[in-house]
C-alpha cells in the first residue's frame, strides 16, 4: 500500500544545539518508518520557525511534506504513512496531524503540567477527526496545498500553527488528526523550565498582538472542529481569567503558576 503513497519529504526546524540528543532519535524514528521519507532537511539556525519552514519547503521536492519539531519522538512506525495516507485518500483534508502524548517515563511533575496546562496532550483517536489540535510539532500537508494558500507566515514569532490552520480552513480544506497515531512531546522538567517557557510563551503573544493582531487566533482545548477563531480582545481576556480562577479554586498549581507567568511575561511583552 504504502509503494502507491505520494513522496515524502520531512522538515525539521533545529535551532537550538541542546535537542541534539533527541533530534539523533527523532531520525532514527524517521529512518525506521513503515513508508520511507525520499528526503529529511534539518533547517538549523533560522527564526522563527514559519521561515525555517518555509526555507525547509525550497529544499524540498516531495508531493507531501511532513513538518516535526526537533523535541519530538514518534510514536510508532506506520506514523508518517497514517498522516501520508490520510491526505492521498482524503482530498479534502488539507492539514493532517497526530495525538500528542507525553513521552514514556516522564516525571511526576511533567505529568502534573500536562494534566492543568491546556493543550499539553491530547488522546489517541480511532477515526480521522477534525480538530484544532494539529501542529507543526508533528504534521503533514501536500506541497500543492502550500503552493495554492501560501507557506507559514515568516514574521510573527508565536501563533504560526493556528494561523496556518485558519487558512487551510478558509480554503474549503479540512484540519484534521489522523487515527491510531501519535508523537511523544516532552513537558517541561522543573520549575525553572516551566516558567520561563510560560513568560516566554507570553511575551511573544504580546508581540503578535502588538505588532500583527490579524493573526491572533483562538485555540480551544481538546480535538474541537468548530470554533470562533478570531474573538474580541475581551474575550480573550475573560477566558484566560476564568482559567486563572478555575486553576486556583481547584488546587492546581501548576495551571495557576503557568497562567500567571503567562500573563506576567504578555504584560512586560506589551
Amino acid at each position: 500500500m504504502s509503494d502507491a503513497l505520494p513522496s515524502l519529504s520531512v522538515v525539521i526546524p533545529s535551532g537550538d544545539a541542546s535537542r541534539q540528543e533527541n533530534l539523533d532519535l527523532l531520525l532514527e524514528d524517521i529512518h525506521s518508518q513503515s513508508l520511507e521519507a525520499s528526503e529529511v532537511e534539518i533547517v538549523r539556525s533560522v527564526s522563527p520557525n514559519g521561515k525555517a519552514r518555509n526555507v525547509g519547503i525550497d529544499k524540498t521536492t516531495g508531493a507531501v511534506i511532513a513538518f516535526l519539531d526537533d523535541d519530538v519522538r514518534l510514536g510508532g512506525p506506520a506514523t508518517l504513512e497514517a498522516l501520508v495516507k490520510a491526505l492521498a485518500t482524503q482530498p479534502d483534508v488539507g492539514m493532517v496531524g497526530t495525538a500528542t502524548q507525553l513521552p514514556p517515563g516522564s516525571s511526576a511533575f511533567q505529568q502534573r503540567c500536562a494534566a492543568q496546562i491546556p493543550r499539553s496532550t491530547s488522546r489517541v483517536l480511532e477515526e480521522l477527526t477534525d480538530s484544532d489540535m494539529v501542529t507543526t510539532q508533528c504534521c503533514a500537508m501536500r506541497r500543492e496545498t502550500l503552493e495554492r494558500i501560501g507557506a507559514f507566515n515568516a514574521e510573527i514569532p508565536r501563533g504560526v500553527d493556528p494561523e496556518m490552520r485558519d487558512r487551510v480552513r478558509a480554503a474549503g480544506l479540512r484540519v484534521a488528526v489522523a487515527p491510531g497515531v501519535w508523537h511523544y512531546h516532552p513537558m517541561p522538567s522543573t520549575w525553572r523550565a516551566l516558567l520561563r517557557m510560560a513568560r516566554r510563551n507570553g511575551a511573544a503573544s504580546a508581540a503578535s498582538q502588538r505588532d500583527n493582531p490579524e493573526v491572533c487566533l483562538y485555540n480551544p482545548d481538546g480535538h474541537v472542529a468548530e470554533f470562533e477563531a478570531q474573538s474580541a480582545p475581551w474575550r480573550r481576556k475573560l477566558r484566560a481569567s476564568g482559567r486563572l480562577l478555575g486553576a486556583l479554586s481547584h488546587g492546581r498549581i501548576y495551571g495557576a503558576a503557568w497562567e500567571l507567568t503567562y500573563a506576567w511575561g504578555y504584560l512586560t511583552g506589551r
